[in-house]
């Protein structure tokens, strides 16, 4: 009888790694049709979700970078031009106070040429400031 059970048990290993053996080659079928699918992809040049989101996210990237530069190119445009204006804007002014300053000196000139010159009162002297006042300011003597 002790034979029996041990019969019964090889059996039953038997059967059971007859079992496993079959599951793992369905296993190792099915790996083998995944992989030939992943090569006819690649070989097709289908690409994964993953990869299509990569190549979306490097594309929005690139395309940020391309407008970054362009705003860095129009402000760098825009300042130079609001530069090349100021000093259009001061050297236009610099030529007009020269040119006033000229007029104004020609026409002293020819007064002083018609009248005689007149004689300029000292700043600091008796005449730039009047009796009892402390300043003489733009808006009128002080008391």
């Amino acid at each position: 009888m002790k034979t029996l059970p041990k019969l019964v048990l090889a059996l039953l290993a038997t059967a059971s790694c007859a079992a496993g053996a079959d599951t793992y080659s369905s296993d190792q079928a099915r790996r083998d049709r995944n992989r030939e699918e992943a090569l006819a992809n690649y070989r097709a040049g289908h690409t994964t979700a993953r990869e299509e989101a990569h190549d979306v996210a490097r594309s929005a990237r690139h395309g940020g970078h391309e407008v970054a530069e362009s705003s860095r190119q129009v402000g760098h445009g825009v300042a130079s031009e609001s530069r090349h204006v100021g000093h259009e804007v001061a050297s236009e002014s610099r030529h007009l106070g020269h040119k006033v300053a000229v007029k104004a000196r020609d026409t002293t000139a020819r007064a002083d040429a018609k009248f005689g010159t007149v004689p300029k009162k000292d700043a600091h002297g008796e005449a730039s400031n009047p009796t009892g006042m402390s300043t003489t300011a733009a808006n009128g003597p002080k008391p």
